[in-house]
């Protein structure tokens, strides 16, 4: 296998003002505006808050072809379908709340499909930390 470079590609703008008005136009966001919602933005880490995979690692992964899905761009073109999986994804900590500085967060493909929609922040935390004592406690309330 040949070593080739892979450049690191923010995610652009133009994707981040798009997904922010399709929760403005839902009616779940919970940022003050636009800007609130770009600072917001531009102050993480890079890295996904339960397995701590940065941005870049992530891109090379989908681009070197490590790990595939019909998700994923293909030859590293993002079309419909195929825009998963190269950038961390904005996920709320509490999906019955709105979007906001306090219950969002930057999660991984892998962890937020994992999370979904079932469980909060917390619960998946320790969901991750060991699945089968998670599922014990939780029999036990």
């Amino acid at each position: 296998m040949t070593n080739i470079e892979y450049k690191y590609e923010p995610k652009s703008e133009k994707q981040l003002k798009n997904f922010y008005r399709r929760k403005v136009k839902l009616n779940v966001s919970g940022f003050r505006d636009e800007i609130d919602f770009l600072c917001w933005y531009k102050e993480q880490d890079y890295k996904c808050c339960i397995c701590g995979v940065a941005e870049i690692e992530l891109q090379e992964i989908v681009r070197r072809g490590l790990l595939k899905s019909k998700r994923f761009p293909e030859r590293g073109l993002l079309t419909r379908g195929r825009t998963r999986g190269l950038w961390l994804e904005i996920d709320r900590n509490d999906v019955s709340q709105h979007y906001s500085r306090l219950n969002c967060t930057l999660l991984c493909y892998f962890c937020n499909n994992d999370k979904s929609d079932v469980f909060t922040l917390n619960q998946y935390e320790d969901y991750f930390k060991n699945r089968i004592e998670f599922f014990g406690k939780l029999l036990k309330q």
